[in-house]
């Protein structure tokens, strides 16, 4: 019959993606190695995170006209995706409006390109072989919810298997992303365990925006994932459960490796950073949660699915992102929850609590600026200010241990000294000594690191800060292609 022959042709495929997944395993393992450039660290972080390449951030393709980490200007701040989009007349704000405009303006086809040729150029093998040879090994792979967006079918058909763009839950009008193809991701998991790798699958982003910030996918629009409903198909189905969906597909996904697979595997993150600003914007009287409890409801109800897998069993890791800026009292409520949703035994072997810790928003306690209203001046000697950072970090450590005595990581971390990286530290071996106490304290208190990012060639104004490659000498400047503001009727026009 046709259900036999379409059943024996899905069976077929199958086995052809499965013994092209097993090949790109053996050919990782057995990859050549380019002779190795000395890198100018003296130690590395154990992980590092691939920022700007399959989730996109304004700040990160701003060309010599960035400026904001967090973008305050709600025009945004990107204005390139090379190597086939170099510039533009008007700036981007986040990758769903990027993603939106292209296919409104160049059509599907060519706006999936684009995305494309970056996602084939940004980051290669020789990247992953860098890594590798300065002593990463840990990958963090931020991903979009779109790599699941056909879970989401039965919500709406648009989200189909192989849709080449789909359209935000909720801003159905105003954002799309191009879906990242599961079975290249896969082949990546492999590669990149040929040298040595193991990765962390992030699930950076939510339908509708679940946090406020230019990496939501939606911004500068507000954040609704935890109020709203969908506004396609099913308009009963909370963007909440959707997302529930998509965590609970990634983990089946993960759970259909083979057992050598899997031990490339490093972990998985569920949601990156859960309803961040939620408590501040709060304050502000634009508050976009039900409630504390309903983001830490939504986290438990991720981590069950995943405790009934086969993950924990074979080695596989759930971190469990958590963001003070949620929460009235985080030090009063975290804690008390991590300690009641985990048991002992689970928090030394699988459950990671996952803190992200940066300077560059710390005030007058441990930010470094060029001007006033720091904890320091960049010009100060460079004794004084390790002290000053040195004190900073280790009271990070101390305080972490408050949350957990089990896994422990920061999955995010920068040289960045301050958000404005016009006013913040450049100098070079300020940064590396800065590098240094961050690796040597993440170690004394037992917090498995992960550098934000690898690279960043296309916003030049905060390289320095934020590119684990520059700043270990491995960058080739100036990039291969331009990214800069272009004039009103230019051929590269949005």
């Amino acid at each position: 019959s046709s259900r036999a022959l379409v059943g024996v042709c899905a069976a077929f495929a199958a086995l052809s993606v499965g013994v092209g997944l097993l090949a790109g395993v053996r050919a990782g393992r057995r990859a050549r190695r380019l002779p190795a450039p000395r890198s100018m660290i003296s130690q590395a972080p154990p992980g590092v995170n691939v920022g700007g390449w399959l989730v996109l951030e304004d700040w990160f393709f701003s060309g010599p006209t960035g400026r904001h980490v967090m973008s305050t200007d709600p025009a945004g701040q990107g204005y390139c995706l090379p190597p086939l989009l170099q510039g533009s007349e008007r700036p981007w704000p986040s990758e769903g409006i990027l993603t939106k405009t292209l296919e409104t303006t160049r059509g599907e086809n060519e706006t999936v390109e684009i995305f494309e040729a970056h996602r084939h150029s940004f980051v290669g093998d020789v990247d992953l072989q860098r890594m590798s040879d300065m002593g990463v090994s840990k990958l963090r792979v931020p991903i979009p919810w779109a790599t699941f967006a056909d879970t989401l079918a039965d919500i709406d058909p648009v989200y189909t298997l192989g849709a080449k763009i789909v359209p935000d839950l909720y801003y159905s009008t105003s954002a799309s992303f191009v879906p990242v193809d599961r079975t290249w991701l896969r082949g990546l998991v492999g590669r990149a365990g040929g040298y040595g790798l193991k990765v962390l699958i992030d699930i950076h982003m939510m339908p509708g925006g679940s946090s406020d910030g230019t990496y939501n996918g939606v911004w500068p629009m507000s954040p609704v994932f935890w109020l709203q409903n969908a506004s396609l198909g099913n308009g009963t189905v909370p963007l909440s459960r959707a997302g529930m969906l998509v965590a609970k597909a990634c983990v089946d996904w993960l759970s259909s490796f083979t057992d050598a697979e899997l031990d490339l595997i490093e972990g998985v993150s569920l949601m990156n950073e859960p309803a961040h600003m939620a408590a501040i914007d709060a304050k502000a009287g634009k508050g976009f949660v039900r409630s504390e409890q309903q983001i830490l409801d939504w986290l438990a109800e991720a981590a069950d699915f995943f405790r009934g897998s086969r993950l924990p069993r074979k080695g596989v890791k759930l971190y469990v992102s958590l963001i003070e800026t949620a929460f009235a009292d985080a030090q009063q409520t975290l804690p008390k929850w991590v300690s009641n949703t985990f048991s002992a035994q689970e928090r030394r072997d699988w459950a990671v609590i996952d803190l992200h810790w940066y300077t560059a928003w710390s005030g007058d306690t441990c930010s470094g600026r060029v001007v006033s209203g720091g904890g320091y001046f960049c010009d100060e000697p460079i004794e004084h200010i390790r002290e000053r950072l040195r004190g900073c970090v280790d009271y990070f450590g101390r305080a972490f241990s408050t949350y957990t005595n089990g896994l422990k990581a920061c999955s995010e971390f920068s040289l960045g000294t301050f958000e404005d990286a016009v006013l913040a530290c450049n100098d070079e071996e300020l940064l590396r000594m800065f590098l240094d106490e961050q690796v040597r304290a993440f170690r004394i208190h037992d917090i498995t690191a992960f550098f934000w990012t690898w690279r960043m060639p296309y916003g030049p104004t905060f390289q320095r800060g934020w590119s684990l490659k520059h700043i270990a000498g491995f960058e080739q400047l100036p990039p291969s292609f331009s990214c800069s503001k272009l004039g009103p009727g230019s051929a590269m026009e949005m």
